[in-house]
């Protein structure tokens, strides 16, 4: 008989290890009865030693960002690492619980977190969320006031995906913002403090937010907006609004050299990623000001640049990072902020002259390849 999910003991030590019926459960390749080697060799003090442990650790538990029965009695162990200074990796650590619980795409959990009634009737993601979640409290909380900006930031994005602990982690995460760090700890903090304020329905830290969306100089202003946005749900200021299309805008002008700065812990860094996820829920009075200000970017990309191929690349990527994948049937398939992107990219002559935007149009996705034709589709005067 296979044994169940883990009795809720927050953190074991490795000593206890053997009291698992490890050759009872399975992991992606079959029996786990090699995971106690691969834990205990987390801690070797030989470098080759522990990255192959976390090669295997990570291949057999989570392979492919999938879970197996065997992950969630892994994770009290893992936790009684990360609690013990003197553990090599504990950042990887932080990293590895957070993907255990959200799977390999985060940003499948923007722009509202992490909700539990999406993982209901799948037992094994379950038990992990409430393992990992478990150790919220007396484990990663701590780690927010660390001296360490990276560690604190890395544990800001673990406790933000558990809003039941929100009225215990948002002390810290209020403490970490006010704390002078580095890109991306500030960012990810932001956006953390965002998440569970938000699901808490606290509106405490408008006022700091903001703060952050006006100063004009602030390089992390659009993490702000990702959090004003979820704190203020449907009442999401046009001040946020702009701040995010034109941080859109910055991200469209020039992948590649936006790339090169790490912002955020989140999604991998990909703040194309979260940006449109964010103004996916963008209601309906705020779409006008939301395409005012993707047309105002393009203008200003117009003005600088005489040639249609810098609109139409600006076009483009924004059509890339925000449209959904695959065909397009119906206008009623796109959300409120995909019908907005729409609409702007009609207002650039420049970039449909260009020949590249009514290919990707009708390739990728379905829609009308000529500026006439998209108009009439989306039923726009």
């Amino acid at each position: 008989m296979t044994p169940g999910p883990p009795t809720p003991t927050v953190t074991r030590p490795l000593t206890d290890l053997d009291q698992v019926p490890w050759a009872e459960l399975r992991h992606c390749y079959g029996p786990a009865t090699n995971v106690p080697a691969q834990l205990r060799d987390l801690t070797s003090p030989d470098e080759d030693t522990r990255a192959k442990a976390w090669y295997r650790t990570e291949s057999n538990l989570y392979h492919q960002g999938n879970v197996y029965e065997a992950t969630p009695h892994t994770v009290p162990f893992l936790l009684h690492l990360l609690a013990d200074e003197a553990t090599p990796g504990r950042k990887r650590l932080l990293c590895y619980l957070s993907a255990l619980v959200t799977g390999e795409d985060d940003s499948q959990w923007f722009p509202d977190g992490y909700d539990t009634a999406r993982t209901e009737g799948w037992p094994v993601e379950t038990a992990v969320y409430e393992a990992v979640g478990a150790g919220v409290p007396t484990v990663v909380v701590p780690l927010l006031d660390h001296d360490d900006p990276e560690m604190a930031g890395l544990a800001a994005m673990l406790a933000a995906w558990f809003p039941r602990h929100a009225p215990l982690v948002l002390p810290a995460l209020r403490r970490l913002c006010d704390r002078p760090l580095p890109r991306p700890e500030r960012a990810t903090a932001l956006i953390a403090l965002g998440l569970l304020a938000g699901a808490a329905g606290d509106r405490s830290d408008t006022a700091l937010l903001e703060r952050a969306l006006a100063d004009g100089d602030d390089p992390d202003r659009w993490a702000a907006a990702v959090a004003l946005a979820r704190v203020t749900a449907s009442d999401i200021p046009p001040s946020a609004i702009g701040v995010l299309t034109a941080e859109l805008g910055v991200i469209c002008t020039d992948l590649d050299a936006y790339e090169m700065t790490a912002r955020t812990h989140f999604c991998y860094g990909n703040v194309g990623e979260l940006i449109p996820r964010t103004l996916d829920r963008l209601p309906p009075e705020r779409r006008e000001t939301a395409r005012d200000c993707l047309v105002r970017t393009l203008r200003q990309i117009e003005q600088q640049d005489s040639e249609p191929s810098e609109a139409a690349d600006w076009a483009v990527t924004l059509a890339v990072y925000t449209l959904p994948t695959g065909q397009v049937t119906d206008a009623a398939q796109l959300t409120s902020f995909q019908s907005v992107v729409l609409q702007a990219l009609l207002s650039s002559d420049r970039a449909w002259a260009s020949g590249d935007l009514g290919p990707l149009m009708s390739d990728e996705y379905g829609l009308p390849d000529t500026p006439d034709a998209l108009r009439a589709w989306l039923d726009l005067p």
